[in-house]
């Protein structure tokens, strides 16, 4: 089963990343291998890891991603402050 999970930084208390995993142990959600700019807000500020949704399908949790993304929008397109680089759905098993 997947879920979907996101990155809130605590000191705008705003989300800055959402992704996507079917990992048992949700180590995705709390790995630190990122892009850059991800670990540019990671090493400046304190976040927290929120397990949105759980129990979905893979293309369930393809769906939601894409739904979030567009929800908080992205920072490269300027329409809000995720730093996620895709619209999202395209993550792999």
């Amino acid at each position: 089963m997947a879920y979907v999970y996101r990155h809130i930084r605590l000191d705008k208390n705003e989300p800055f990343y959402i992704g996507i995993s079917s990992d048992s142990n949700y180590k995705r959600a709390f790995s630190k291998r990122r892009s850059n700019i991800w670990n540019k807000i990671a090493s400046k500020t304190n976040y927290e890891v929120e397990i949105v949704l759980e129990g979905l399908t893979w293309e369930e949790a393809c769906e939601k991603e894409k739904e979030f993304i567009k929800l908080y929008g992205r920072k490269d397109l300027k329409e809000g402050a995720l730093v996620n680089m895709t619209d999202g759905g395209e993550g792999a098993l």
